[in-house]
């Protein structure tokens, strides 16, 4: 008898052997803490890795705004408390001239 599983996928699949490194991109909603010109403070339900590269769309004032954001720090929302949310630090990278005049726009007008 054979060591090969049936495959009922109709291809074959294999075990990865050793490291296979990939990224998974995951819509999550998340709740903006707060927002500057170069970042933002979200509150989501899961940790991010410290120094990991995402992709965030903000909607500020009816303009949605797709951005590049490297996460700074991960910390739990209740330290001490069992783990139900995390404060993320994110620094936004390569904004350009029209994103910033709109970040800039929207963080003044609520000084």
């Amino acid at each position: 008898m054979s060591d090969v599983k049936q495959e009922r996928r109709g291809v074959p699949r294999v075990e990865a052997q050793g490291s296979l490194p990939g990224q998974l991109e995951i819509d999550l909603d998340t709740n903006v803490l707060q927002l500057s010109p170069g970042g933002m403070m979200v509150e989501v339900g899961m940790p991010v890795t410290t120094g990991s590269e995402h992709s965030f769309t903000l909607n500020i004032d009816g303009a949605d705004l797709d951005l590049i954001g490297v996460v700074r720090n991960c910390e739990p929302s209740t330290p001490g408390e069992p783990t139900k949310s995390y404060r993320i630090g994110i620094q936004f990278r390569d904004v350009d001239d029209k994103q910033q005049a709109i970040l800039t726009r929207f963080v003044e007008s609520k000084l």
